[in-house]
């Protein structure tokens, strides 16, 4: 698979993570209660599948940690899914850490041209 259309696959996972995030918030006003686990259950799948694909082959120590990082924040992603099948709101600090993981990681990752 092309890595352009990965990425493309990585940013609309989150975008839908995003979105189906603040609908579940504003559930009261939008009324998709019932539908709003599922749109974020695509959206990490999407997301995790994108992920996979575009991660750069770890040839040293530090990308090796940051993959394990990565790694983590997929499984936490996972969980998050978990949590907000079950209707737990649980999901929110999983997301939350995951999200300080995805952040960390871009900012010490070294550049990868695609």
């Amino acid at each position: 698979m092309n890595k352009k259309i990965a990425f493309i696959l990585y940013v609309i996972g989150y975008i839908l993570i995003i979105v189906s995030t603040l609908l579940f918030v504003f559930q009261k006003f939008f009324g998709l209660a019932e539908s709003i686990p599922y749109i974020f259950c695509t959206g990490v799948l999407v997301a995790i599948i994108g992920r996979i694909i575009t991660l750069p082959k770890a040839d040293d120590f530090r990308k090796k940690r940051l993959n394990t990082m990565l790694a983590i924040a997929a499984v936490l992603l996972l969980a998050s899914a978990y949590f907000i099948l079950k209707n737990n709101h649980a999901f929110i600090i999983t997301l939350i850490i995951t999200a300080f993981i995805d952040l960390f990681t871009a900012i010490r990752y070294p550049e990868n041209k695609m």
